[in-house]
């Protein structure tokens, strides 16, 4: 077993090495003994299940192979586990440190004068090409910003500066970063700090808090940044702005932590700029009086309710009884990706069980235990119309990772710590507000417009389902590339039904009102089919959780409610419902910002491992894009990049990569589809290098008009005979497609060599008609191939084997080779006029006569 260490009170450069080297070293543990640094501790409060340490005294010693020992090159110094380490033999250490050695470097050491110990690690992460996630590209840069005083120390190297750039193009986040680091103040910025704090308060704008604080001073003061950081620091706001008159000026600093205003557009109101978490403005000769009162003016005015837990919350909420066993909520645990699950009892919550707990438990062949011997009583709760960072203060201050939301007494709701991370970090989040359902209620109307300008007959089946559901008694939705189009006023045939119940049992009762449909049920996947005698059909399923026991394996199925059924759905815009029962007809269920999403136009997955458990994603995610002309959001852009990389589409079955990628050839936008599918790397991932594919639009003037046969072709017209057959091996195409890629490939090669025209237009008769399209394109056959059409064309032959037998020749063989001869003397231009066929075919039948 490898261990990663650290020296004794971890702080963020240990921290972050650690990290580091757990990507180079992926099988490592980390290891902590003792208490981190307080900072740390803060950090680790909310990123302990993204960090997964073992204490040391849980470390068989007899189990140790190698120790990677970073930010220190002293076992000593890591406690008592470092020094049992160091009287061990045979275990291999690696060292990884930037404080001053006066030994000989050994093998397996790595000591360096840097401002950084992280930044050694991210040298060799860059150097082996290893991706990483926007959370460890920023709790590395945080060790080296922390270890070189935001790299102002004077052991600040050249190279820590190109580490952290490189972590930022990883997706590393300032903001984040900030709100972990410290600096010293001057005396004069200490007084001026203090008098800020003296008048700073926090003040409330339609519930939205914003810490206002304001000083005069009569000489100049720098460094009203790193006041408003070590204000943010001390305040704790989410928004915040100090404004100080210094001579004959006043500065306005703003900083937001990305949960509050954007600062940027109230500075500008003074002249100032920035962006949205930082931005600041210099007004001269301006009273402080005046300026404050423009301020909070501009602020009521943009302020907007802060988010509530009810906002973050995820419901409705997987319970188990104290009965359970430890085995069951395992799997539980591992199936829904949870880090803890709340415990009751005739649903009353009775205590609340972490995966921590279950896998000490288990770990001890505890699995047929009862919850209730291991759950923890003593729950923390809060109610669901505080703001969230009540629940950032919960955990921090109680250590916990999952807080049950309750209203009333009842459990309505739980907040893990990722919840809180995604709003910290600034992602998306899952949400539904009663906000959002009061704005779902107000666009009612405008939806239902929407759906009176369908065809008739869509209308007619969406009345339907809706008496349908009346009937059963179960809530159904429409969902998904429906919604999405509708919302974009774009055609669309894609019906697809969910239902709150039995999906089985809804589409026979919808099949007696609409008696025309063919029913086909898959009862395993707990979906059915009705197919019309046009060949439309519409989709009906079970709301259903689906999980993938590995990358792109068919899911696993089970009946869930209708916001997991969302959930498990490629990308945002795709994961929208209209309800369609009477009393809802018309309301938009969006619970994951798809709206918000189409109307920024922004392709986003709805979860981290959404590639991994589906890789067919990535074609839908560049088919969606270019589609609709919609960009991709940072984060999922990043994993897509990430799957290509880490070979996740080894794992996918040639015929679902072929179904993907031949939707992709029928879409108005293929070429660009195309160019990137060959620009992000997925076309070498797949077939195994850089082929020479064609995507280019002056080559595909008029593609719009062109069957996909005709698009693949031109597609693969840049590709050498041996490139074509790799790409033959890595898709299964029909027989049709198939077929007329070979025959492109003979006809090009025969093309290659000297033909006389006769052989030209034999060929090209025989070629299917897509084949010599394609190739007649081509620069280096296009002159061939149009003088010898344009020569067939000129034939106006009227001879035919009658003819021959009237003149004389007998029936056989010799009826075809003369009608062959004769064609090619009008091809050569010999024949001009029916007449001069007349005469040249007497001849041949003269000749052939005579030789017998």
């Amino acid at each position: 077993m490898d261990i990663i260490l650290a020296h004794r009170q971890i702080d963020f450069d240990a921290l972050a090495s650690m990290v580091a080297a757990q990507k180079i070293y992926p099988n490592s543990v980390l290891v902590m003994d003792g208490k981190p640094n307080v900072f740390v501790q803060d950090f680790l409060a909310l990123s302990r299940d993204l960090l997964r340490f073992r204490r040391a005294q849980d470390i068989d010693l007899e189990e140790v192979s190698r120790v990677i020992l970073v930010d220190t090159h002293e076992l000593r110094r890591v406690g008592f586990l470092g020094e049992k380490v160091a009287r061990l033999p045979g275990v291999e250490v690696e060292i990884y440190d930037h404080h001053p050695y006066a030994g000989t470097l050994k093998e397996g050491m790595v000591i360096e004068p840097v401002g950084a110990c992280a930044t050694l690690l991210v040298e060799k992460l860059a150097g082996m090409g290893l991706p990483l996630s926007s959370f460890e590209a920023t709790l590395i840069a945080i060790g080296i910003y922390d270890d070189t005083g935001s790299l102002l120390f004077d052991s600040t190297t050249v190279r820590d500066v190109h580490a952290v750039a490189y972590l930022l193009e990883q997706g590393a986040n300032l903001g984040v970063i900030s709100n972990n680091l410290r600096r010293p103040l001057t005396e004069e910025q200490k007084d001026l700090l203090q008098q800020l704090l003296d008048s700073g308060q926090t003040e409330f704008f339609d519930g939205l808090p914003v810490y206002i604080a304001y000083a005069e001073i009569k000489d100049y003061v720098g460094g009203l940044a790193l006041l408003a950081h070590r204000v943010g620091e001390l305040e704790g706001a989410d928004t915040w702005f100090l404004l100080v008159r210094m001579e004959n000026r006043v500065y306005v600093v703003g900083r937001s932590r990305g949960r509050g205003l954007p600062v940027n557009g109230l500075v500008q109101l003074f002249g100032g700029a920035g962006h949205e978490r930082a931005a600041s403005a210099t007004i001269k000769d301006a009273k402080l009086s005046d300026i404050l009162k423009q301020l909070r003016s501009a602020i009521k005015s943009r302020a907007k309710r802060p988010h509530l837990v009810r906002d973050i919350m995820s419901y409705p909420v997987k319970t188990v009884s104290p009965e359970t066993k430890l085995g069951e909520v395992e799997q539980i645990l591992l199936r829904y990706g949870h880090t803890g699950v709340p415990v009751t009892e005739d649903k009353n919550l009775v205590g609340i069980i972490s995966r921590r707990d279950v896998d000490k438990a288990i770990k001890h062949g505890l699995k047929h235990a009862p919850v209730k011997g291991f759950m923890t009583t003593k729950v923390s709760t809060v109610e669901a119309d505080v703001p969230w960072d009540e629940v950032h203060r919960l955990m921090v201050q109680h250590d916990i990772g999952r807080l049950p939301v309750v209203e009333d007494g009842n459990l309505v709701g739980i907040v893990s710590r990722s919840d809180v991370l995604r709003l910290v970090h600034g992602t998306s989040i899952p949400i539904e507000t009663q906000l959002a359902r009061e704005r779902s209620a107000a666009m009612r109307q405008d939806i239902l417009d929407l759906l009176e300008c369908l065809p008739k007959e869509t209308q007619n089946l969406l009345e339907a389902v809706r008496d349908t559901a009346e009937e059963e008694g179960c809530s159904v939705y429409v969902v998904g590339g429906f919604v999405r189009d509708l919302l974009l006023t774009v055609p669309t045939q894609d019906l697809d039904f969910v239902v709150e119940g039995s999906g089985g049992q809804f589409a026979q009762a919808l099949m007696r009102r609409i008696p025309n449909g063919k029913l086909t049920q898959h009862i395993k996947f707990g979906t059915a089919q009705i197919i019309f005698p046009d060949g439309s059909h519409v989709d009906i399923a079970s709301t259903r959780w689906e999980h993938y026991s590995f990358p792109g394996a068919l899911p696993q199925v089970e009946e869930s409610c209708l916001r997991d059924d969302l959930f498990r759905r490629d990308f945002t815009i795709n994961s929208m419902a209209i309800c369609l029962n009477s009393d809802r007809y018309g309301e938009l269920v969006d619970y994951y910002g798809g709206k918000q999403d189409l109307q920024q136009k922004k392709i986003r997955f709805l979860h981290n491992i959404s590639f991994i458990d589906d890789p067919t994603r990535m074609l839908r995610a560049i088919r969606f894009a270019e589609r609709y002309q919609f960009d991709f959001a940072k984060e999922t852009l990043d994993a897509l990049h990430t799957a290509i990389e880490t070979g996740v589409l080894s794992k996918l079955s040639v015929e679902r990569f072929t179904e993907e990628i031949l939707l992709i050839y029928k879409e108005a936008n293929y070429l660009t589809m195309g160019q990137l599918l060959v620009n992000s790397g997925l076309f070498k991932a797949w077939f195994g290098k850089d082929l020479a594919w064609n995507f280019n639009l002056e080559d595909a003037v008029g593609s719009a008009e062109w069957s996909l046969n005709l698009r693949w072709l031109i597609s693969l017209s840049k590709m050498e005979s041996v490139e074509i057959d790799i790409v033959l091996d890595r898709v299964i195409l029909n027989k049709s497609l198939r077929d007329e890629t070979i025959a492109y490939v003979q006809l090009r090669e025969s093309l290659q060599k000297p033909l006389t025209i006769s052989e030209m237009d034999h060929l090209l008769n025989k070629a299917p008609k897509r084949v010599v399209t394609t190739l007649a394109r081509d620069g280096r056959y296009n002159k061939r191939i149009t003088e010898c059409m344009e020569a067939g064309q000129r034939i106006n032959m009227a001879l035919d084997g009658k003819t021959l037998i009237q003149m004389g020749l007998k029936q056989g063989p010799e009826i075809g080779e003369i009608l062959a001869q004769v064609r090619m003397a009008w091809l050569e231009g010999r024949i001009n006029t029916e007449e001069e066929e007349q005469e040249i075919a007497r001849q041949l039948v003269n000749a052939q006569v005579r030789r017998r």
